[in-house]
């Protein structure tokens, strides 16, 4: 999978309409809650990452669910 295909696929499960940068900041967009934490628990668990919403909570940026998933990149 490419960075970018996982970008689209954290905006879906965020429900998000407007595109995400690795740069943001989770507190700058808006549909960052609990609902969120659970959305992407369950989008991780899928490409077989087990995650913790305490390990979800303490990333800071887009850039970090990013790297949460640097095993699973291509590029």
């Amino acid at each position: 999978m490419k960075t970018q295909e996982l970008l689209e696929y954290i905006q879906d499960a965020l429900q998000r309409d407007e595109a995400l940068e690795p740069t943001m900041h989770l507190s700058d967009v808006e549909e960052w809650d609990s609902l969120a934490i659970i959305s992407l628990i369950t989008l991780y668990d899928g490409f077989g990452i087990k995650l913790s919403g305490n390990t979800l909570r303490e990333c800071k940026s887009v850039g970090d669910l990013i790297t949460l998933a640097k095993d699973k990149l291509e590029d």
